[in-house]
């Protein structure tokens, strides 16, 4: 992906004061902030500023809604331990020189055929193993027979050119497909994230909203979801929406395992979803 501003000419300095200020605003803060903003570009799909739901108070910018889904994964994966979005491939001089040793022409802005891009991977991941990962996400309709072949010669010129940078730096690099990533897992998972974090009267009472869970789940395992919770909710003595979303917290913390290939409707019986506490 290349930033630039919905018509803006993009000149050498302008191009070069974005990577300065990218690199300023993130050497001074705590928190990540991402090279490409929604609004850099022009976008067809669903872009959206993501809250980063790990991260309170900041937002993720996520080009597309199979970026969106796909960052839900990431971020239930527990071996995954930061996730950088929209990061650029820098410094520029060098991912130019990986295009010519490819025998590729570099891109340059719409706006000026003379001013390279700066190309960035959607994203920049950390695990608990000391290893780091790339994810490009693409549509698969990018590459379907009605799209012409110099669109598709494009975008495979950019794939290489991410693949060779990120693997001179030991950094292993996946091209993802939307075919791959928008499923039932990954929608229930986009229901589950905004239960991530607990207001404190929910922390107080999550305990033993637990135990109530768990020993009407093993009194009949049979019972509709939604029944379930209605009785945990009488017995903890907390509103039914409280109870679902204790019951998403715990979901997506593992504390409450099941099979979430199965949309999580609530008129289910729980032996579907194969519930278990952990």
């Amino acid at each position: 992906m290349a930033k630039g501003k919905r018509g803006k000419v993009v000149t050498h300095a302008l191009r070069n004061e974005w990577i300065e200020n990218w690199k300023k605003v993130n050497e001074k803060s705590p928190y990540y902030f991402s090279f490409l903003k929604t609004q850099d570009i022009k976008s067809y799909g669903s872009k959206s500023r993501t809250p980063s739901h790990e991260v309170i108070g900041q937002d993720l910018n996520l080009l597309s809604a199979n970026e969106r889904l796909f960052y839900y994964q990431l971020l239930f994966d527990n071996k995954i331990t930061w996730v950088k979005e929209q990061y650029p491939l820098l410094e520029l001089e060098r991912v130019m020189l990986m295009a010519k040793k490819l025998n590729i022409r570099y891109p340059t802005y719409p706006s000026s055929a003379s001013v390279e891009v700066v190309m960035t991977s959607d994203f920049y991941c950390g695990n608990i193993f000391g290893k780091e990962n790339v994810y490009s996400i693409k549509d698969v309709r990018a590459f379907a027979p009605d799209v012409t072949e110099r669109k598709k010669k494009n975008l495979i010129d950019k794939e290489k050119i991410q693949r060779a940078f990120w693997e001179t730096q030991e950094v292993k690099y996946h091209l993802i497909l939307s075919s791959s990533i928008k499923n039932t897992f990954t929608q229930n998972l986009e229901m589950l994230a905004p239960s991530i974090h607990l207001d404190l009267q929910d922390e107080i009472i999550l305990d033993r909203w637990a135990s109530s869970f768990k020993s009407n789940l093993n009194a009949d395992s049979n019972i509709r979801l939604s029944q379930l919770l209605t009785d945990v909710s009488n017995q903890t003595g907390i509103p039914y929406q409280d109870s679902i979303s204790l019951f998403h917290y715990c979901l997506w913390h593992k504390h409450i395992k099941a099979n979430l290939n199965i949309p999580l409707f609530l008129e289910k019986s729980v032996s579907q979803f194969e519930l278990e506490v952990a």
